[in-house]
């Protein structure tokens, strides 16, 4: 519901926009509306990464907005390109130094036995196949391949930055017949193998990313895989299997 009135409100405030700046109440800068919508949506991802601590979503709109008013700005010298690579170094460096704290803001409003129960499951990064009933995946700048062979899956949680991630589902088992996936990724794909007797609930907040499914999920489904969680500038694909 507030990820709806979020964006319910810009696209209102930019449709009102769009009207008066045509009309001609803006004398102090020409915009073609191409520029226009993709200032509204470069400062809607913006605002939406701020608040959800993306360092991506939060330095590539800007790099965007910057080169589409890079000649009133008089910064053209440094558009596209440089402009676009300082917000990549910009993004790896943030992660790298607050990935830390980024996690402890994130949990501190989450349940802690959760948190506790993930940390001491956590399973080496070199094991491919891991289990438990609360599993912790992360990749960065590679690839990530889990298969998830839990007896009695619960949670699992999926944190991806510039990376390729592969996780197989189709060997575990939820007795409860709901569990849930946490996902946290910036600038990855990430490709999930469901049993097809599996239900997915999408819960996500997507910033310019995209969720798709491929393989049709028979009637009768068995469990229940909520997704939540964040991906910005990724797409995630769910194959039944």
């Amino acid at each position: 519901m507030k990820k709806n009135y979020f964006w319910g409100v810009f696209l209102v405030l930019g449709a009102a926009y769009l009207i008066i700046s045509r009309l001609g109440f803006f004398h102090t800068m020409t915009v073609s509306v191409f520029t226009v919508i993709a200032t509204i949506a470069c400062a809607a991802a913006f605002i939406h990464s701020l608040m959800h601590l993306s360092f991506g979503g939060m330095l590539f709109p800007l790099a965007f907005i910057g080169i589409l008013y890079d000649d009133p700005l008089g910064i053209t010298a440094i558009t596209p390109w440089t402009i676009l690579l300082a917000a990549l170094l910009g993004t790896i460096g943030l992660n790298l130094i607050f990935s830390k704290k980024k996690w402890e803001v994130k949990w501190k409003y989450k349940n802690k036995t959760i948190k506790d129960k993930l940390e001491k499951n956590n399973n080496p990064d070199s094991s491919e196949s891991i289990h438990g009933e609360y599993v912790y995946m992360k990749s960065s700048f590679g690839s990530l391949l889990r298969y998830v062979t839990s007896d009695n899956l619960r949670y699992a949680e999926l944190e991806a930055n510039f990376s390729g991630v592969k996780i197989y589902f189709d060997n575990a088992s939820v007795p409860s017949g709901n569990a849930t996936l946490h996902v946290d990724i910036n600038f990855s794909g990430a490709e999930l193998y469901i049993p097809d007797n599996w239900r997915v609930i999408n819960h996500l907040d997507c910033t310019v990313a995209g969720i798709s499914e491929k393989g049709k999920s028979p009637s009768g489904d068995h469990v229940t895989l909520t997704l939540e969680g964040e991906s910005t500038f990724s797409g995630i694909t769910v194959y039944y299997v």
